[in-house]
């Protein structure tokens, strides 16, 4: 948690990679899930579309099995508790798998 009472820290870049059977897998690790903080991982298809909330998960890796083969994916994550939400941590790309 921030120094400011109901201010967050933002994550730190995400890792993100390509698993086997059109999976993503995204990398936290900047939280331990004793801190009962929740991940809103957004994600785009590509550079020039919108970002979009894919997800909410309170473990720090998370696995994206919304993937199509080649396609370029950009994630970033930001912390949320309540009603805290910390900026968003700078972004990872992977590229779907098959």
């Amino acid at each position: 948690m921030g120094s400011d009472e109901g201010t967050l820290r933002p994550p730190a870049a995400p890792t993100a990679s390509g698993l086997p059977n059109r999976k993503n897998k995204i990398e936290l690790g900047s939280y331990e899930p004793a801190d009962g903080v929740m991940f809103e991982i957004w994600r785009r298809h590509g550079d020039t579309v919108d970002w979009y909330l894919h997800a909410t998960s309170s473990d720090p890796n998370y696995e994206d099995s919304d993937v199509k083969p080649g396609q370029y994916y950009e994630y970033k994550v930001r912390a949320v508790r309540g009603d805290a939400v910390s900026e968003f941590s700078p972004s990872a790309v992977a590229y779907g798998a098959e």
